[in-house]
C-alpha cells in the first residue's frame, strides 16, 4: 500500500478532502491504515505538485470522519499499463 495522504476536513457533500504528494488516478480504491476501504478517488484539483484529492466515502455514515481529520489513507499501489497496439505473432 501506498500512503496517500492525511485528512484535512468533510467537504459539504460528504466527500473526504486530503492533501497528496502524488497524483493519483480517478476510481482507485482509497484504505484506512486497518486495510479497510473507505471509498475511491472521486477527484483531482488544485497544484500539480501537491494537490487535494476529493474522496467520496462508501459507508453511508460520514460523519465517523469528521474525528478522523489527520488519520493517513491510503491506495493499492498501482500496476503499469503498458499503453498502444499490440503485437502479433507472425505465423
Amino acid at each position: 500500500m501506498k500512503e496517500l495522504g492525511k485528512i484535512l476536513h468533510l467537504s459539504n457533500r460528504g466527500r473526504i478532502i486530503l492533501r497528496s504528494h502524488q497524483t493519483p488516478a480517478l476510481g482507485l480504491s482509497v484504505f484506512n491504515s486497518h486495510h479497510k476501504k473507505v471509498g475511491f478517488i472521486h477527484d483531482v484539483f488544485g497544484p500539480t505538485k501537491d494537490p487535494y484529492i476529493s474522496v467520496k466515502i462508501r459507508a453511508s455514515n460520514s460523519k465517523n470522519f469528521e474525528k478522523r481529520v489527520g488519520e493517513t489513507l491510503y491506495v493499492p499501489k498501482q500496476s503499469k499499463k503498458k499503453w498502444g497496439r499490440r503485437k502479433r505473432n507472425k505465423n
